[in-house]
């Protein structure tokens, strides 16, 4: 009876798997041949600009360089047999299938750590939450780090969830070398390192020794080296790695103004993730259960005085309350959380839903992850699919005005040949004369484009921040 249990529960889990693998591999290549993420962009002119053994500095710290230098060295050796006509588009390609194979692993992941840190139950509903979630789907198709940090993450809470059970020099060195790995993919993560630090000093307590001295240094020691082979340029290149830190962090802080964190403006922390952020990357309906949950485990930590309950919510805390109370609040940042807000909700689940309504949940979620994954990645991108439709409809020569800073014009560019840019972002810097500068360009054009809704909505909804902007937005 246990073995056809063990069999149904293997054949159910590589179901899982092979469905996650069809959301997150298919069309890899989207958006193609513009590959508008401005990141992905950032990271390929990173990877194609490197020449071993001479050239390996990325000259680019806003990320880190251990996925920069695996995304290289795969190309470097497909190179040796199949040599690429276009490197940029090659390094899109490679970093996009990293993102999408650890997407894919973090099902099998979650469902052992879910059923080493509760029951096989939570495991499995935590694998079914993975496999039809929108964030991991969207991110499995972004050569960005995010994935990388999630996976990562995940796998440094179940060794330190292993620490606590038994201390021993394997496992301290293994979740040394994916804490080196983690800092290395971004530095932001340093905080996270306090977790096997805490699970060492839970085991003192219970065990106390001067061993665990040593195993706190040979955790720190095994962390740097790691880090340091994986990131050799923050020693070698300090000056222009500390510039790009406090470039970074005055961006994300907001002490830097640039036009690309102007959406952030009056967002309220906390509540901006949980109305604007979470609902979309796990859905509404686990966003308003991840609430309860978050509480019951640490109701539960209380009761029953198991430390793995509060490195579970410690844990998530870390990843999420340092994102969240930063000026700029996009959704990347939050995006590591999301196997921990799914172990979360399936503890709580499992303890208070019966199976009628747990089957509607899991359904709610399937129709969110399909319905995502049809109008992004089975449909055209809206941006060329409007490009097709101009070419159609508007004469090559005709004027036209558009926005700045936005890759979304570029499919145009083709098939329109006078587009002029207008910066925007500037109507309320220069008051009356760049209004009366777009007032000529206005008079001129024939058709306006905006490529996405980026200063439009941020102008509609801050009359007072921009009142040249919204005048020109609310009257169009």
């Amino acid at each position: 009876m246990m073995a056809l249990i063990k069999k149904k529960l293997s054949v159910f889990l590589l179901l899982l798997i092979l469905v996650g693998g069809f959301f997150r591999f298919y069309n890899l290549n989207w958006g193609s041949p513009f590959y508008f993420h401005p990141d992905e962009r950032n990271i390929a002119s990173s990877v194609i600009q490197m020449h071993f053994p001479n050239q390996l500095n990325p000259h680019f710290f806003a990320y880190g360089s251990f996925p920069i230098y695996i995304i290289y060295f795969t190309g470097l050796i497909i190179n040796l047999f199949l040599k690429s006509q276009d490197l940029f588009v090659q390094s899109i390609f490679i970093s996009r299938f990293y993102s999408a194979i650890l997407s894919l692993l973090l099902i099998p992941s979650i469902y052992l750590i879910g059923k080493k840190l509760y029951n096989k139950k939570v495991g499995l509903l935590s694998a079914v939450l993975s496999t039809f979630s929108v964030g991991l789907i969207q991110f499995a198709h972004f050569g960005t780090f995010e994935i990388w940090l999630t996976f990562l993450g995940l796998w440094l809470f179940y060794f330190s969830l292993k620490l606590m059970e038994k201390m021993n020099l394997v496992d301290i060195v293994i979740v040394g070398i994916i804490s080196g790995l983690l800092v290395a993919t971004k530095i932001s993560s340093l905080p996270l390192l306090i977790i096997p630090i805490f699970s060492i000093l839970i085991d003192y307590l219970s065990n106390g020794s001067f061993k665990h001295i040593q195993y706190i240094f040979l955790f720190i020691i095994t962390s740097f080296f790691a880090f340091s082979i994986f990131s050799p340029y923050v020693f070698l290149d300090t000056l222009s790695f500390i510039a790009s830190m406090r470039y970074e962090s005055s961006v994300v802080l907001g002490s830097l103004p640039v036009f690309y964190t102007e959406e952030f403006f009056n967002s309220v922390p906390i509540f901006f993730q949980f109305t604007k952020i979470y609902p979309f990357l796990i859905n509404p309906i686990l966003t308003i259960i991840f609430i309860p949950s978050f509480f019951y485990v640490c109701f539960k930590w209380i009761k029953t005085k198991d430390p793995k309950y509060l490195i579970l919510n410690t844990f998530y805390l870390i990843l999420f309350l340092p994102q969240a109370f930063l000026f700029a609040k996009w959704t990347r940042y939050i995006v590591p959380t999301i196997p921990f807000t799914y172990l979360i909700i399936a503890i709580f689940l499992e303890r208070f839903i019966n199976k009628k309504i747990l089957n509607i949940i899991v359904l709610i979620c399937i129709i969110f992850a399909v319905s995502y994954f049809i109008t992004t990645f089975v449909r055209q991108d809206t941006r060329i699919q409007a490009s097709l439709w101009a070419k159609a409809n508007i004469s090559s020569n005709s004027i036209i005005l558009s926005e700045v800073y936005d890759m979304g014009i570029v499919p145009f560019n083709q098939y329109l040949q006078n587009i002029t840019l207008f910066n925007f972002y500037d109507l309320d810097q220069s008051s009356e004369i760049k209004f009366l500068d777009l007032k000529n360009v206005l008079e001129k054009s024939e058709y306006i484009i905006l490529p996405s809704q980026r200063i439009l909505k941020t102008r509609l909804i801050n009359k007072d921040k921009f009142p040249n902007g919204y005048r020109f937005y609310n009257d169009l």
